[in-house]
């Protein structure tokens, strides 16, 4: 039998680096020597002396910073950062500027391997034996070692000074000289250094002349300031060219890009304003055109000004990337902005040799071999940074990906000064259509469930933007699923996202916390702690994220606990474990609003919702007291008054909520000079009256001053929950039709997504009609994904 050729590549994913490991293990591969396989095996030996001689004198010593995360830096702290935001570099400088020297080393072997061999390099690199790690060193031909997670950081808008020994010379090309490439030195001073971002320092200042003679170039050039100057515009001068050695840059683009100087505006902008004349189009050039060519077409240029003008127009400055972080800005119209200059960012798409190769990175690589991926997160890191990993390691295979800028805040979005009404859905979309069948796992947050709620499957989210939702209210909390790419579908459509811990660890598991008197903070401390590793937090899990706007501690407790009294304990204790979990992790920024969402019960001759929420109050107040008895390891009470927002859920009509709870409310203790807390209805439906009328209500409640605390309501439910039967199929406002768009493989249990169909209210209108007119969207049926059907399902129903 004929050897099996070592290029067939199976799997786009594993079996490329399976490959890449069978061709360098003793008796791999086809057994035949290869002379391109033995002239990569050269260039990696040239590089393995130089690996400990350069990162034991130029690499700070790393210790793992928190659990699960190997390789993460801990000697760099956080003031060593720098504070900007903004994607430094475009698609070229990506490619080949953040990883600097590795780039001479990666084109020489590309330039001999096929690109899914270049794809294995994404895993670490592996010399005969020795594995370097990434987050140790990556070495390439030159000898120069940069540390992979700073890079990436890089990526993220961030920038770390270099880590040189006292005793070190600083590089300079002053002191190398102009012209040649030198193979050990850290820095280049030749004319190709912009190219692959590792120019020293002084290049500019002391090179250029030289470089514009040899490319006939008559643009003057801004000279670099010493080391010790501040980094300023001032300094820099006012360039047409990005600078890769800059820490901030100070041309038309860097507001786009989130990397000004400080004084960019005061410098720069007024010097363009003096200077502007309506002769010079053909002499602009751009940061994307310097590291793409030396030289642009009038029409291009006139393109590019054009784009300039746009953003301008837009308003889209220096204060429009204010408050962000990661990536690229968010707005609430146009949800990504990209890079106006085509092919500068994509995401990869479902099916492609990108998106399969970065699906198995996340999904099995980083389990199986958590060092090849350093500085990215298992479960918590987004498919954009593992996208970004692949293309800065092989740009041929993964284009750069359009990366999301995330908004940055200190207070609870909720306690602010909330700006629009809440239009919220519950959202609980079983997939079952018959009685008596039984979930396997009813959290549908997972990147499997996006069978429904993603562009890919059925398009829920999308449906529910269109029909002018801007919250969902989910249920199930799976603790061994991530939740990152379902907070990212929801924030690139901005929609807000109000969890719930699990029923799990209170009256279900293996030892619930109503074996032990309702003291729940053990159980509660493992789940959550679980979930903000596992999506709920960002940037190395110290902020969440800004789709997620509150955690509901329990739904309807007064319902659930038995006996009643015991509800306080159970509530605090559990908040306790909240905040212990945030502080083990420190988890500071983008703060979320807890609540515990009550029935609309009324016990004694307390009004409905609200007794329950003055007794919870008055137990935060002196939790050691009965009958909570519990000594909290936390400051609960302060939590209360800086991130509490109460809720409620309800089927009455509007008029009756507004009689029985709102009313009262606005006179309570929670909405006076003591405090303000505001409140949201976390379900809302009343099946006895026509929802055409009724829904209208509440919306304009959250807009009326009469209820200044009212935030608006979430309607219950999406679809209807068939499984339960009952009163409970009268809720919800799509049913299942007879058409099965895809089979769903989830917790071992094929599920048959079908498609949707309008349900009535009592009255015969469709309610999602009704729905999307008292959000603002009008009266009419929102458009359904209707095929294609599949003609055979394996999934129940």
């Amino acid at each position: 039998m004929a050897p099996e050729d070592p290029w067939v590549i199976k799997d786009a994913g594993k079996d490329i680096v399976e490959e890449r490991q069978r061709s360098h293990a003793p008796g791999g591969g086809s057994g035949v020597p290869d002379p391109q396989r033995e002239e990569e095996r050269i260039l990696q030996l040239k590089a393995v002396p130089l690996q400990q001689e350069v990162q034991e004198a130029r690499l700070p010593e790393r210790t793992p910073r928190g659990p699960g995360k190997p390789g993460t830096d801990s000697s760099v702290s956080d003031s060593e950062l720098s504070s900007g935001t903004g994607m430094r570099h475009e698609a070229r400088e990506l490619g080949t500027g953040i990883w600097n020297r590795c780039s001479v080393w990666r084109e020489q072997t590309q330039r001999k391997m096929p690109h899914y061999w270049a794809l294995a390099l994404a895993a670490p690199l592996v010399l005969l034996g020795h594995t370097v790690r990434a987050e140790d060193c990556v070495v390439d031909a030159t000898g120069e070692c940069e540390d992979a997670e700073l890079s990436l950081r890089q990526l993220r808008g961030e920038r770390l000074s270099r880590h040189l020994g006292e005793d070190q010379a600083a590089p300079t090309c002053a002191a190398y000289g102009c012209g040649e490439f030198v193979r050990n030195h850290p820095c280049q001073c030749t004319p190709q250094c912009k190219k692959f971002g590792n120019c020293c320092p002084d290049y500019q200042a002391t090179c250029v002349k030289k470089e514009d003679a040899a490319l006939g170039s008559d643009v003057d050039s801004p000279t670099v300031p010493e080391e010790d100057a501040a980094p300023s515009c001032a300094s820099f001068g006012c360039s047409e060219k990005y600078v890769a050695n800059h820490p901030c840059q100070c041309t038309a683009k860097c507001a786009k890009f989130g990397n000004c100087c400080s004084d960019f505006k005061a410098v720069c902008l007024a010097k363009e304003e003096a200077s502007e004349a309506p002769a010079a189009p053909a002499t602009t050039t751009t940061e994307a055109e310097v590291t793409t060519t030396s030289s642009t077409t009038a029409e291009e240029t006139a393109a590019e000004e054009e784009d300039v003008t746009a953003e301008d127009a837009t308003g889209e400055t220096d204060d429009a990337w204010k408050g962000t972080v990661d990536g690229i800005l968010h707005l609430d119209d146009d949800w990504i902005k990209q890079d106006k200059v085509a092919g500068e960012c994509a995401t990869a798409k479902r099916g492609d040799e990108c998106f399969i190769a970065v699906n198995w990175a996340m999904s099995d690589g980083i389990y199986e071999h958590p060092e090849w991926w350093p500085e990215l997160q298992a479960g918590a890191s987004s498919f954009e940074e593992f996208q970004a990993h692949q293309h800065l390691m092989n740009a041929t295979l993964c284009p750069q990906p359009c990366m999301v800028r995330y908004q940055q805040y200190l207070v609870p979005t909720y306690r602010s000064q909330h700006q629009y009404p809440m239009k919220g859905v519950s959202y609980g979309a079983s997939p079952l259509k018959n009685t008596g069948v039984l979930l396997t796992d009813d959290d549908f947050m997972t990147d499997i469930t996006g069978a429904m709620w993603d562009s890919w499957g059925r398009g829920d989210l999308d449906l529910l933007k269109s029909m002018g939702v801007n919250t969902l209210r989910m249920y199930g909390n799976d603790l061994n699923y991530s939740h990152r790419s379902f907070l990212d579908g929801a924030y690139k459509r901005d929609m807000d996202i109000i969890v719930g811990l699990s029923d799990w660890g209170f009256i279900q598991g293996p030892d619930p916390c109503d074996r032990n008197g309702y003291e729940c903070f053990s159980q509660v401390y493992e789940a959550y702690k679980n979930n903000l590793l596992k999506g709920f937090t960002i940037r190395n899990y110290t902020m969440y994220h800004p789709a997620l706007k509150a955690l509901i501690i329990s739904n309807e407790p007064d319902l659930k606990v038995h006996p009643r009294t015991s509800v306080c304990r159970a509530m605090i204790s559990s908040l306790d474990a909240i905040l212990q979990a945030e502080k083990d992790l420190n988890v500071t920024e983008n703060p979320i609003a807890f609540t515990v969402t009550f029935s609309f019960a009324a016990f004694g001759k307390n009004p409905p919702g609200l007794g329950q929420m003055q007794e919870l109050y008055h137990c935060l107040e002196h939790p050691e007291a009965p009958p909570t008895n519990y000594k909290p390891k936390n400051d609960v009470l302060t939590a209360f008054h800086q991130r509490w927002v109460h809720s409620f859920n309800t089927a009455a009509p509007g008029h009756v909520v507004e009689e029985l709870f709102l009313d009262k409310y606005k006179k309570s203790i929670f909405w006076s000079e003591k405090m303000k807390i505001p409140l949201f209805i976390g379900e809302y439906h009343s099946v006895h009256v026509g929802a055409k009328d009724d829904l209208p209500i509440l919306v304009g409640d959250a807009l009326s001053p009469t209820y200044p605390f009212f935030l608006g309501y979430n309607f219950f439910e999406f679809s209807v929950r068939y499984d339960k039967g009952g009163s409970e199929k009268k809720f919800g406002m799509f049913g299942y039709g007879d058409c099965p768009l895809l089979d769903m493989n989830y917790s071992g249990q094929v599920y048959t997504i079908w498609d949707l169909v309008p349900a009535p209210d009592k009255y015969g209108y469709p309610l999602s009609v009704a729905l999307s007119a008292a959000y603002g969207k009008g009266s009419k049926l929102p458009t359904l994904r209707k095929s294609p059907c599949m003609e055979a399902t394996l999934g129940v129903s």
